[in-house]
């Protein structure tokens, strides 16, 4: 059984690994992770895995820095900074190297040594500017 800060760590190794089944690994078989700045509500670790693996296709060479994480009993709050560069299609973002670094923070509820929440805010209107082109 993992303590909140424990399971934080893991988590973002995980996403640093590339490893979307570790990822699911650290989630209870029922959670929720929600995706504030795209709409996106996964509600089993399994879909959650998913939606990283498309993460993980179009951005190679995403990671996650962070170095705030304020814990309170059983949540925690990370400040994180992403970076990488676009390779794979992202929605409606065409592939041409672009860099992305976006600032967020990540909200994680922990029971009996599991996420069974995790909530990401994130700026929608960095990623648009940072990964828009213009036209040939």
């Amino acid at each position: 059984m993992g303590s909140t800060l424990q399971l934080v760590t893991e988590l973002y190794q995980a996403y640093n690994s590339h490893r979307p089944d570790q990822v699911a690994d650290l989630y209870a078989p029922i959670c929720r992770h929600r995706d504030i700045a795209v709409g996106a509500d996964h509600d089993s670790p399994e879909k959650i895995a998913v939606g990283l693996a498309g993460l993980f296709e179009a951005l190679p060479d995403v990671q996650w820095r962070y170095d705030e994480v304020l814990i309170d009993g059983n949540r925690a709050a990370v400040a994180y900074e992403l970076v990488g560069h676009l390779h794979g299609r992202l929605g409606s973002y065409r592939p041409v190297g672009q860099s992305l670094q976006l600032s967020g923070v990540q909200i994680l509820e922990v029971k009996d040594g599991a996420i069974t929440s995790s909530v990401d805010y994130w700026d929608g209107g960095a990623l648009h500017r940072q990964l828009s082109v213009t036209a040939d």
